[in-house]
């Protein structure tokens, strides 16, 4: 008697211990996401073209997703703190309710960022994003989106999109893969 009932409080504790699968309320954050975003009083042409850009990769954001295989989505998430991925997740949500979560995304892709970074970034160290390396992510992303705008001064993308990301991340004056890929992540 004692062994059976010992064995179903065992099961019973397993099951009760089985890690629950994390919901993604997808509804809530495509709501938040584009009350967020069509009020964000900061937001330039050139973080829409990205938005666009990023939203319309179909390998991006279907499915679970995997926003952070996109440069597009890389880069506006880290365009300014009045955007930040939260809003990327969320936007992403309103077309694909079934997409992971901001924290369950996949990591960024190491290819995307050793484009960022360079050759270094393939050194037994790695080595972490600069300001410059930023500026230039940002721009050359445009580029390749055949984007007709850009951010209004390099100093203002600074301000809302670099020192935000350092002040987040609180890496000094530049931010490493694990701390970028985090920010990705839970921000």
């Amino acid at each position: 008697m004692k062994l059976t009932l010992l064995a179903s409080l065992s099961a019973a504790a397993t099951v009760l211990a089985a890690p629950a699968e994390e919901f993604c309320n997808n509804g809530a954050n495509c709501y938040g996401a584009v009350h967020g975003w069509s009020g964000a009083a900061e937001k330039e042409p050139y973080q829409t073209n990205l938005m666009n850009a990023c939203l319309d990769d179909g390998a991006a954001i279907n499915g679970t997703g995997n926003l952070w295989s996109n440069k597009a989505c890389v880069a506006v998430g880290a365009s300014s703190n009045k955007v930040w991925p939260e809003t990327v997740q969320g936007l992403a949500g309103c077309a694909n309710q079934g997409i992971a979560c901001l924290d369950q995304q996949p990591n960024l892709d190491y290819n995307l960022y050793a484009g960022i970074v360079g050759d270094c970034a393939w050194a037994p160290e790695g080595c972490p994003i600069t300001q410059q390396n930023f500026i230039d992510f940002v721009y050359s992303t445009l580029s390749d989106i055949g984007s007709d705008a850009w951010p209004s001064s390099v100093d203002k993308l600074i301000s809302i999109g670099w020192q935000p990301l350092l002040d987040w991340t609180q890496t000094g004056d530049s931010v490493p893969y694990t701390n970028f890929n985090d920010f990705l992540h839970y921000s």
